[in-house]
């Protein structure tokens, strides 16, 4: 029997494996509106990096992640508003903050780059 994760169990699953090493690279391709890979079995990616006829794509807005096994038992993507993929942006870079305040002024610019860019209240 398989079983579909809910999307914040996704979500996490994401940033974990972005873990330490890879979250601020991830920020600073948040900030070109890129997605990023955390690993060869999850990723995501942003409306715009992908062309209508390009296998994946979700359309003109929001950001889409991919989750493959072994990562998770059954492969699922979710498509996020921006609004959204910032506020789990925003809970998983306070988690990653509690481990790593010396990058506090760095991670704080580059949300606020994020918010800037993505137009989010």
């Amino acid at each position: 029997m398989s079983v579909k994760l809910t999307e914040k169990e996704l979500v996490e699953i994401y940033y974990r494996h972005l873990e330490g090493k890879y979250f601020l690279e991830a920020l600073k391709n948040y900030c070109n509106g890129n997605g990023f890979g955390g690993s060869e079995s999850v990723w995501c990616v942003f409306a715009g990096e992908l062309d209508e006829w390009e296998e994946g794509y979700f359309g003109d807005a929001g950001v889409c992640y991919f989750f493959d096994y072994p990562a998770v038992q059954e492969d699922q993507t979710i498509v996020l508003d921006y609004p959204t993929f910032y506020q789990y942006l925003n809970e998983a870079s306070m988690d990653y903050l509690i481990r790593n305040p010396i990058v506090k002024n760095e991670v704080e610019a580059r949300l606020m780059e994020i918010k800037q860019k993505f137009n989010i209240a």
